[in-house]
């Protein structure tokens, strides 16, 4: 089919050619020219349409010759082989001992007792109509230079009931005021957390 077309299309540009070249060569103008002027424009249009007719009939160009070659395989890319394991063994180094010092105990915790242990009156108040005598502990922040405590908790031991809010609130208004009076021996940048079971 292509070669029934390529052989077409070069009859008529032969054909074409031909009956250009007899033209030009009897100086005939061509149908309805008059005058020199239309007689080149229709020439110069008939060579525009000879090389349209080249250009459109020009045969597909051949597939490249890389493009029929089978495509070369890749290469297969191993992964690295794996480290060998390390042989030996580390020899053993001991750490430094390390030496905590304990801490200094408070000049003023037992001090700081006692005047708890005073007010075991009051908070028995708070207690009045219970029904059998208990202990609870107490743990509070407690600032030595101005006697103040802070940040309380107050839990039931086990064999006390558990406080309800009025007693709750008796009890830490009772262990607040007043302010005890305690001699600090050199005033901490923090108030210290200070434990205790008080019995009712």
């Amino acid at each position: 089919m292509k070669a029934l077309r390529s052989q077409a299309l070069a009859a008529r540009r032969q054909a074409l050619r031909a009956k250009i070249a007899h033209r030009l060569a009897r100086g005939r103008p061509s149908p309805g020219s008059d005058n020199p002027a239309r007689r080149r424009r229709w020439q110069l249009l008939l060579l525009l349409l000879l090389l349209l007719l080249l250009l459109c009939g020009r045969p597909p160009p051949p597939p490249a010759v890389e493009a029929l070659l089978p495509a070369e395989p890749t290469a297969v890319t191993h992964a690295p082989p794996a480290p060998e394991p390390l042989a030996g063994r580390v020899a053993r180094k001991d750490r430094p001992r390390f030496e905590s010092k304990a801490p200094e105990p408070l000049p003023w915790l037992a001090s700081f007792r006692l005047q708890v242990a005073a007010r075991s009156p009051r908070l028995a108040e708070c207690f009045a109509g219970a029904a059998r005598p208990g202990a609870l502990k107490w743990i509070a922040a407690v600032e030595p230079r101005h006697g103040r405590v802070s940040d309380h908790t107050v839990e039931p031991t086990l064999s006390s009931d558990e406080l309800n809010a009025t007693q709750r609130a008796c009890v830490i208004a009772v262990l607040s005021e007043p302010p005890y009076q305690l001699e600090a021996a050199a005033p901490a940048s923090t108030p210290s957390r200070v434990g205790m079971v008080i019995e009712f």
